[in-house]
């Protein structure tokens, strides 16, 4: 991204529902960019309209941003807000690529990207199962409201035993490290790795998955886990999202300085090849197919 875009953009996140007003020296320290940069941002903006100057000096967002924000396409969909992030997923993995939702006490398969490999598992775009086993169950499980959480395993759980204090142990973990990864629990040889997708109300109503043989997926969980969770962070971005569940663009606005060459630096210039001595001119002579694997 190139870094001005950057840096205006990381002004609006730096905006919330605690921080409804903010004073150029709090904007400045909330996205941790220098006074004199915020100060010819901000001012930038304000003349564009998007930001306000109250009369305590203090800076708001503007109906402006209101009136983009209604021009959003009502149709727009989470498929269609998610699936570009499926997609590059499954380019980067080769595994099969979920979108996952809550309905009721089952979570349904919104959305399905399949691996190009012979050996796979099999989602149905539909696709019904109780919300308890398996990784796209356990994150949504993780990031719902108490309440909702005893009435759907009041369903769920009926008839099972199971370690309440080991589960809701698993639960807190899968929250604080961003992923839930589950291997053979719903289906043996099996291995997936879920993480959230939070909407504009902090909210977590849906889950991308990525699942595949144990014996592809388990010697890459950790590298496949960062993908899927800069995919959650896309999505969520997209959703409208809060910076702390979406893209940084702080970290972006890093990436674009390291990117820019230094000032000053001048490349050294090539040598020219040396010319061959006329002596040394005249010496020189002209898998197989697998069974696919319902998930």
């Amino acid at each position: 991204m190139i870094r001005a875009v950057a840096r205006a953009l990381a002004i609006f996140d730096a905006f919330d529902n605690e921080h409804l007003s903010l004073s150029l020296q709090e904007i400045a320290e909330r996205i941790r960019m220098p006074k004199t940069t915020a100060f010819r941002l901000v001012n930038t903006l304000e003349r564009a309209g998007f930001l306000i100057r109250m009369d305590n000096q203090q800076y708001c967002l503007s109906l402006k941003i209101a009136r983009l924000a209604g021009l959003v396409r009502s149709t727009l969909s989470i498929r269609d807000i998610a699936r570009p992030a499926m997609l590059e997923v499954n380019m980067q993995t080769h595994e099969t690529i979920t979108l996952n939702t809550i309905a009721g006490t089952d979570r349904m398969v919104l959305e399905v990207v399949d691996t190009p490999s012979p050996l796979m598992s099999m989602a149905r775009l539909g696709q019904h199962m109780p919300l308890y086993l398996g990784a796209s169950s356990r994150i949504l499980l993780a990031h719902m409201e108490p309440a909702e959480l005893e009435r759907v395993l009041k369903v769920t759980t009926a008839g099972i035993e199971f370690d309440r204090g080991a589960f809701d142990r698993e639960l807190a973990r899968f929250r604080k490290q961003g992923y839930a990864l589950s291997r053979g629990q719903r289906v043996a040889g099996l291995t997936a790795i879920s993480v959230p997708v939070f909407d504009i109300s902090g909210r977590v109503p849906h889950c991308l998955s990525l699942t595949g043989p144990s014996v592809r997926v388990d010697p890459r969980d950790l590298d496949l886990a960062e993908i899927l969770m800069a995919a959650g962070r896309d999505i969520s971005t997209r959703l409208g999202a809060s910076p702390d569940h979406a893209i940084d663009l702080k970290l972006m606005m890093d990436d674009a300085s390291s990117e820019k060459p230094a000032r000053g630096k001048k490349t050294p210039a090539k040598k020219a090849p040396a010319k061959p001595s006329k002596v040394a001119a005249k010496a020189t002579p002209k898998l197989h197919t697998a069974a696919k694997v319902t998930a």
